[in-house]
């Protein structure tokens, strides 16, 4: 049998996953990449594709059979609890030592967020199986923006949201990736810690507007739209209400200046500044021109 030198990911094609697989292969270590499909496999040195269902504990044992440590993550849906639990239980079985959680701020019991009070639950498990663990809550992502978001900067030269002048320490997915690398790497160092990572300044739309525009060279324009009009346009487009109404809390608590909260998480981890608006529009500059 070989030795257990390997670092599984789970969510291997997701915004994180596939940012945290560029840092891994760069250094050499080799990581077995998770996928429910290989076709979305991307080849790098160091990374073996493995594919598994998480729903399906039989699938899991081969993800993990070489594996040290296991970076957890994966997409919201009806069997998320049970997708990750069940890998939770294998890694304990095939003596995994220390898994690292990707998770959500505000990841409590009685959360008004159906998405925080499902990665409590899993919290709650992961706590309590007996590994080692990490937890990682970042704030929201700056590539985020790539979507409809940057579509209508597109098209329109404008952003509408409904958080007014409300502030966020918005995070570049690659600085959650370098910090769950540095993580993974070495364990022991955060075992059993809860990590709130943010970026090292808190911004408002009409902030993320002028760095677009100055990466672009064409003014970008901020549109505050009520709340009633961000619900409006979300019915529009067809989301569902119990997403509807998670994103309307969300813009609601920027909107009163509950989410400028920041910490040097990030920054202590990494032993530099997090990553800002104006590198994110610049380094993304093709995606809104």
């Amino acid at each position: 049998m070989e030795d257990k030198n390997k670092i599984t990911i789970f969510g291997a094609t997701g915004k994180i996953g596939k940012e945290l697989l560029t840092f891994l292969s760069a250094a050499g270590i080799t990581a077995i990449a998770v996928t429910r499909n290989k076709n979305k496999a991307k080849e790098m040195p160091s990374v073996e594709w493995v594919e598994a269902n998480m729903l399906s504990k039989a699938t899991l044992y081969n993800t993990m059979k070489n594996s040290k440590v296991v970076f957890l993550a994966s997409s919201i849906n009806d069997n998320f609890v049970e997708e990750q639990n069940n890998v939770i239980e294998v890694a304990k079985e095939q003596g995994v030592t220390h898994i690292v959680k990707l998770s959500s701020p505000g990841a409590v019991k009685n959360s008004p967020f159906f998405i925080a009070k499902l990665h409590f639950e899993v919290e709650e498990s992961l706590k309590a199986s007996g590994l080692s663990w990490t937890i990682l809550q970042p704030n929201s992502f700056m590539q985020n923006w790539l979507g409809e978001f940057s579509e209508t900067i597109k098209r329109e030269r404008k952003i509408y949201e409904g958080t007014g002048d409300g502030k966020k320490p918005f995070i570049d997915t690659r600085d959650i990736a370098e910090v769950a690398f540095k993580i993974l790497t070495n364990p022991a160092e955060h075992s059993n810690q809860t990590y709130l990572l943010t970026a090292d300044e808190a911004v408002n739309y009409a902030e993320v507007a002028e760095a677009i525009s100055n990466a672009i060279g064409d003014n970008v324009q901020f549109i505050p739209l009520t709340i009633d009009e961000l619900e409006q346009r979300m019915k529009r487009k067809g989301m569902p209400p119990l997403m509807i109404q998670t994103f309307i809390a969300i813009a609601e608590g920027q909107r009163q200046g509950k989410a400028t909260f920041t910490n040097t998480i990030v920054k202590d981890i990494l032993n530099k500044p997090s990553r800002t608006i104006h590198d994110f529009a610049m380094d993304y500059a093709s995606w809104f021109k």
